[in-house]
């Protein structure tokens, strides 16, 4: 028998490397990509503990790359779009107003000058 993964870690492993796959099956590139992340950042931080052994370095650190090279591209959905019902808010004093207002205040210190 040949050196092994400290069990807990390679249970960890795995369980990130299904959580990817998963997210691939649902169809969300996103999730998929920010578990791919930590899947990342858990390797290293087993390799840099010394949880893996040199001899599995390469193959290990090479699928994360790999996993990471095949996701598709992270495309974030568009927000719904704006039906308008929100102008009557705005009108009446929303974030165009103190825009306004510091453009009033502005030429009120021209005229002074």
């Amino acid at each position: 028998m040949g050196p092994r993964i400290e069990r807990a870690t390679a249970n960890e492993l795995a369980e990130l490397s299904d959580e990817v796959a998963e997210q691939l099956e649902n169809g969300d590139q996103c999730a998929a990509a920010a578990s791919a992340a930590r899947l990342r950042d858990g390797v290293t931080q087993a390799i840099n503990a010394g949880e893996v052994p040199e001899i599995y370095l390469e193959d290990l650190s090479g699928l994360t790359n790999e996993i990471e090279a095949q996701l598709p591209q992270c495309v974030e959905q568009a927000p719904p779009p704006d039906d308008g019902a929100d102008e009557d808010d705005d009108a009446g004093g929303g974030r165009g107003k103190g825009k306004k207002d510091k453009k009033k205040g502005d030429d009120d210190k021209k005229e002074d000058d």
